[in-house]
């Protein structure tokens, strides 16, 4: 089991990020019909520019304290067997007024045994770091764009 952990600065408070990211997930669960979300993977560590799209089917929970939601437990399948499956914790953090980080921290195996092993040793691990920060780049994007849309108080 290999451990990561990727940041993102988003322009948005933690509790509409949150909201947003959980309603991001179930309208691709309810209106696609493979039900999949498709992963960016950047394979910079291969070649220059290259990188692929793959999808994946996610399964999505809020994380409560005290009845409050604060976080969404996240975890992944791929449709292939070229990706390997992924369960961790999306959690959004106060970073000062109306912003906070995006943090996805959790863990994969990675397929193929043992060459799967040695390929994840030299760029495979430098691949899922760059798709789980592509994710929540995307992710960030699109809850600030839909913040700025229903807060008309927002500036930069």
């Amino acid at each position: 089991m290999r451990e990561l952990t990727e940041t993102v600065p988003v322009q948005a408070p933690e509790g509409f990020t949150l909201a947003f990211a959980w309603t991001y997930f179930q309208e691709r669960a309810v209106h696609d019909k493979d039900s999949d979300v498709h992963l960016l993977l950047p394979l910079d560590a291969i070649a220059s520019g290259l990188a692929l799209r793959e999808p994946v089917t996610v399964e999505v929970r809020y994380i409560e304290s005290e009845g409050v939601p604060q976080a969404l437990g996240l975890s992944w399948s791929p449709s292939g067997n070229a990706l390997p499956s992924f369960a961790g914790t999306l959690r959004p953090i106060a970073a000062g007024e109306g912003r906070c980080r995006l943090t996805l921290s959790g863990s994969y195996n990675a397929p193929g045994g043992l060459a799967g092993a040695a390929f994840d040793a030299f760029v495979g691990h430098r691949i899922a770091k760059a798709t789980i920060t592509a994710l929540l780049k995307q992710l960030g994007a699109a809850a600030e764009a839909d913040y700025r849309t229903r807060s008309p108080a927002w500036s930069n």
